[in-house]
């Protein structure tokens, strides 16, 4: 009796982390999270990138939308022309897992936003798992900050996933905005600002 039972038990043990994965995730996003994209749509993706074919459907602004990327515990996807969005799982320290989602708008500059979720896409807030950097700190060095940071009047930050590890790469978009010569000597006092994910929060590494 006893090993009927455990089989059962198994399978529904393998479905639950199934269900937890990136794919089904991708599905089972809001609309909020995961705008233009229908039920049917992302289904179609889905079965593209499983026959090996580039993953692009018409999403509800009779645009294209296409799915670079989705691997268990990762996605990355071209919204629009001019928008993207990034998720990925990230393990945690109790052994749960959390959803960081990075939306990005591009007009001259690309600026993104950072939002973490639950397994069933509730809002983790009012803990601080990301401090993102102030303007002097995608600078070189103090001195380079002090000589051009009055050139910086926006606080414009573009945020990018990775797919290989649990980093977060924050970079200053804002001297795409500027005119030429003010871009050309701020562009090379600039630096990118890493995190890693240490299992409770994104730490600058």
């Amino acid at each position: 009796m006893k090993k009927i039972l455990i089989i059962p038990l198994l399978l529904l043990s393998c479905a639950f982390v199934r269900a937890q994965d990136m794919r089904s995730l991708f599905m089972s996003a809001p609309e909020s999270v995961l705008p233009l994209l229908t039920e049917n749509s992302r289904a179609d993706c889905i079965d593209y990138i499983d026959a090996g074919m580039e993953a692009v459907v018409t999403n509800s602004l009779d645009g294209k939308t296409v799915v670079k990327a989705l691997t268990d515990d990762y996605a990355d996807i071209g919204m629009t022309a001019s928008s993207s969005l990034q998720m990925k799982l990230l393990p945690l320290q109790d052994g749960g897992r959390i959803i960081c989602v990075v939306k990005s708008v591009k007009a001259e500059a690309e600026n993104s936003h950072v939002a973490f979720y639950d397994l069933d896409w509730k809002p983790v807030v009012g803990k601080k798992l990301l401090e993102m950097p102030a303007i002097a700190d995608f600078f070189v060095s103090a001195d380079s900050a002090a000589k051009y940071i009055d050139k910086c009047d926006m606080y414009l930050v573009k945020c990018s996933l990775s797919d290989g590890d649990l980093t977060l790469t924050a970079e200053y978009t804002m001297p795409s905005y500027m005119n030429i010569e003010d871009a050309m000597l701020v562009t090379p006092q600039l630096r990118k600002v890493i995190f890693l994910w240490d299992g409770r929060r994104f730490v600058r590494k």
